[in-house]
């Protein structure tokens, strides 16, 4: 492996795809039931235990040991040049990568690259996924505490086969998966709006709080999405909203954009509380509109407001209310957080560090007067960012943007036990140090 391949091999989308185990506390509704998963034989091995020490955050990676994942994570994800240009379908968990495909969730040991456990849908898949170079459209699973364990939460897009004078119907299919064992615990199925039998949707788990999970199906070339919330301990649908196109969750609430018109053009930022789907606000109407997390009780609201013109804000979930606007440089950047303290914003050509409980830029690359060059940020995690530079993988502190030793690999996903690394294929780190 050389720090040249890993510069042309990742880019910003990498970061988003970083999920973290989120603790969330039980809530009940009325709603759909859903199924418990049929008895199996047992995991070969408990994917989530720990083999190895840990390190937080990773300082090195033991690069003379890695473990391939399967090439499907990628299928379809890489540009010509070998960048990746749409996040990774992959959930961290321990020792364990939960990698999703149209058709299965697998657990994969980040160690020696074997797959311990494997959870397929009830329902047939409406994408095989067979060949190498179909899209893996599956987005990264959800981690979430239900039930005080440590659950995946994965969602499927299936064909529900009618019975009799019935027809067929595109649904999703959620399943909940034990990241200790691997093991299967319920499946619960989501019905979709009539616009889904027109066009096949991407579903994806957008975030959980309150023991309340957000699933969202949409067709963006079409302007249509659907958001559903789901009861983790029971499970059931507690509600759902049409023409809402889910992106974040922090602090009870769901956040993203409703769509105004047929196209998916004219849309409005808004909140809705995550137990009920009842409306908290709504902003103005503009060309685009999205909100992205930034720390458990901050959301980053941004788009075009036919009347203003771009924004970039720091807002409050429960109120819509801007606590600060950003500086206009990281108009069109991704936002990242390290799951500690700090919002890594990059773009093409410049990194900031983002305070989020005030929204100030605590340091920004490059820095002319200091001689110091922007990286190419991979991801971020607890107090540490990992990218890379014209010299190779570098690492930064995330409250200061100072350089601390090289791990030498730029990781797109971590978590103490490994780190993610696109080197001629997908494989695996142990955390070294």
């Amino acid at each position: 492996m050389t720090s040249i391949r890993l510069t042309r091999a990742t880019m910003c989308w990498a970061s988003a795809a970083v999920v973290v185990l989120s603790a969330v506390a039980g809530c009940g509704s009325a709603g759909g039931q859903g199924t418990p998963a049929k008895a199996g034989p047992p995991a070969p091995t408990e994917p989530g235990a720990p083999s190895r020490p840990v390190h937080d955050p990773p300082a090195a990676f033991a690069t003379g040991h890695p473990a391939s994942l399967p090439e499907q994570a990628i299928a379809g994800r890489l540009t010509v040049g070998g960048m990746l240009n749409a996040p990774l379908p992959i959930a961290l968990y321990k020792a364990t990568a939960f990698v999703a495909t149209a058709t299965q969730l697998q657990a994969i040991d980040t160690g020696t690259g074997r797959t311990t456990a494997t959870v397929t849908p009830e329902r047939t898949p409406v994408e095989t996924g067979d060949a190498w170079n179909d899209t893996n459209h599956a987005a990264a699973p959800l981690l979430v505490d239900a039930h005080g364990a440590a659950t995946v939460i994965a969602p499927f897009v299936v064909k529900q086969t009618g019975t009799g004078t019935q027809a067929t119907h595109t649904v999703v299919e959620v399943t909940g998966t034990s990241a200790e064992t691997g093991k299967a615990i319920w499946h619960l199925t989501l019905g979709l709006p009539e616009w889904a039998t027109e066009t096949t949707p991407e579903v994806s788990a957008i975030g959980a709080d309150s023991g309340i999970a957000v699933i969202s199906a949409s067709a963006s070339r079409s302007g249509h999405a659907v958001a559903f919330g789901i009861d983790l301990n029971s499970p059931r649908q507690v509600w759902s909203m049409d023409r809402f196109q889910a992106s974040a969750v922090a602090d009870r609430t769901v956040a993203g954009s409703v769509l105004e018109d047929a196209v998916g053009i004219d849309r409005r930022p808004a909140g809705f509380d995550i137990a009920t789907g009842k409306q908290l606000w709504k902003g103005p109407l503009g060309a685009s509109a999205s909100a992205d997390p930034a720390g458990p009780q901050r959301l980053r609201v941004h788009g075009k407001d036919y009347d203003n013109g771009p924004y970039e804000r720091l807002t409050d979930p429960r109120t819509g209310r801007t606590l600060q606007s950003l500086p206009s440089g990281l108009a069109g950047s991704t936002c990242t957080y390290d799951d500690q303290s700090m919002l890594i914003c990059y773009g093409m050509s410049a990194v900031y560090g983002v305070e989020p409980s005030t929204g100030k830029v605590a340091w920004q690359l490059p820095d002319a007067q200091a001689d110091r060059i922007a990286p190419k940020i991979t991801t971020a995690w607890h107090g540490r960012v990992y990218g890379t530079t014209p010299n190779g993988a570098i690492a930064l502190d995330a409250r200061t943007g100072k350089d601390v030793p090289s791990p030498h690999v730029a990781p797109l996903l971590v978590n103490e036990s490994a780190g993610i690394v696109l080197d001629d294929g997908l494989v695996a780190y142990p955390t070294s140090g």
